[in-house]
């Protein structure tokens, strides 16, 4: 996200509430902390503070950092997480910093390698839920 990005957030945050300043200083240390957030998120996470349960709140970066790291995985942690499993599947080199957020293209196809995954596992265990499945051996070498 850009500066005038992140300026449009905090113009539409004080919108709702007006205690919020969107003035140079501010716009420079969200700009700092949401640098790698999307803007897209950055505003549904905006809109979705002032409109939902929490709209009580004093609203601060850490609402957008927190709901983009849901939806981005973006908290150092995710990205950590992320890097480890693409060296893993031999999607980038084993060189690449733990803590660096990935290239999106690596991000997309460690997401469907994900999903992939993830959809055959869930086929498995639906076949291994069927009766006499994976081998149903009745009563051989029961005492009845």
């Amino acid at each position: 996200m850009n500066k005038t990005q992140v300026a449009q957030i905090l113009t539409i945050a004080s919108g709702f509430d007006r205690f919020i300043v969107a003035d140079r200083v501010t716009t420079e240390a969200w700009f700092m902390a949401l640098e790698q957030v999307d803007y897209d998120e950055a505003m549904a996470a905006t809109v979705g503070h002032f409109t939902g349960p929490i709209a009580k709140e004093v609203f601060s970066v850490r609402h957008i950092l927190n709901a983009a790291a849901d939806t981005g995985r973006t908290s150092a942690l995710s990205i950590e997480q992320d890097v480890r499993s693409a060296k893993a599947r031999g999607l980038i080199d084993r060189s690449w910093p733990a803590r660096q957020l990935l290239p999106l293209d690596i991000r997309d196809a460690l997401f469907t390698l994900r999903e992939f995954e993830r959809r055959q596992a869930t086929d498995r265990l639906a076949l291994d839920q069927g009766d006499g499945v994976p081998a149903d051996v009745g009563t051989v070498g029961r005492v009845l």
